[in-house]
This record gives structure tokens, C-alpha cells and sequence, in this order.
């Protein structure tokens, strides 16, 4: 085998690798390169950019992918559904899920996030729980109950889509 032979088999080995390497990221294909708006209910959602989404029964399911195969199990990951509570029930949500939690774990908190169609209840938990923080929230007036577990510094995009989340007539 000549020289020139040689490099050009070590080059495709090298690209075959990786390849395999990004397989996670070719599969994705071209749906989370672009943030998309899905609606749940009478809510209007951003699923950003970079992320994927996956849905069934009036439940959607929106993941942070490994863009490699070193990791197996996607960075971070929210589930958003319809609540199946009473309307007007953040309070008592947040007191109960707020007293479990904290007896489970001291750390945990209660958040308010103001929204432009009502208040968004959040108990968060940010001490690391096999290296994933979670929040776990509800907004009786869109009626949608969400969870987040995931890296700490993805938690932000959770509360953006929140936030960013309207009602459609």
C-alpha cells in the first residue's frame, strides 16, 4: 500500500469515527435546530433551539440531548401537562409539596414567578440529587403542571419556557 493509500484510509477511519462519536447529534436531525411553538391546551409554548421534544397524550416532554455518545442520559429534561388539580390550588400546592420536600430535603424552596396570565408556583430542590437539580411547578390559571431535573445551569431555560408560555384563544 502506498503512502497516499495509507492517509486516505487513515482520513475515512478518522471520519467513521467520528461519526460514531456525533451519532447522537446526527440524529436529531434537523427539528432541534430551530425553536418551534407547540401548543398544550389553551397554552402556547417555546420549545428552544437545541432541544427536542416528544409528545403524547396531553403531555409534552422536552430534553436537553448529549450531543456525543460519552453520556447516557440527556442533560436535562422538563415534562409539561395539563393539571389535573382544581383551579386555584397553587397555594395549597406549594404549601404541601413545599413541607414533603422539605422534610425530605432541607434545602428545598418555595419560588414565585410572576406570569403575564397569572403566578407560577415552583418548589425547587438545588442541592444535587445524582448531580441533577429539580423544580417542580404549577399554574392554575393556564392549568399546566410542570418538572425539571436536570445540569443546574439548564434550569434557567425550564423557567424561560415558563415565562415565555401565553394563552391562545
Amino acid at each position: 500500500m502506498s503512502r497516499d493509500q495509507q492517509l486516505r484510509a487513515l482520513a475515512i477511519l478518522l471520519v467513521l469515527l467520528f461519526l460514531a462519536i456525533l451519532r447522537p447529534t446526527i440524529g436529531l436531525g434537523l427539528g432541534a435546530l430551530h425553536s418551534r411553538k407547540v401548543q398544550l391546551g389553551a397554552t402556547e409554548l417555546t420549545v428552544p433551539q437545541g432541544w427536542t421534544l416528544s409528545y403524547a397524550s396531553g403531555k409534552m416532554a422536552i430534553s436537553k440531548p448529549c450531543y456525543t455518545i460519552f453520556c447516557g442520559s440527556p442533560r436535562a429534561g422538563f415534562v409539561v401537562e395539563a393539571s389535573k388539580l382544581p383551579a386555584n390550588s397553587n397555594e395549597v400546592w406549594a404549601r404541601s409539596a413545599g413541607k414533603v420536600l422539605q422534610h425530605l430535603y432541607p434545602d428545598a424552596g418555595i419560588r414565585t414567578v410572576d406570569l403575564d396570565f397569572g403566578r407560577l408556583k415552583c418548589v425547587e430542590l438545588d442541592a444535587a440529587v445524582d448531580g441533577k437539580v429539580a423544580a417542580s411547578c404549577l399554574n392554575s390559571d393556564s392549568r399546566l403542571t410542570s418538572t425539571f431535573r436536570g445540569e443546574s445551569d439548564l434550569k434557567a431555560v425550564f423557567y424561560q419556557v415558563l415565562t415565555a408560555a401565553h394563552k391562545v384563544e
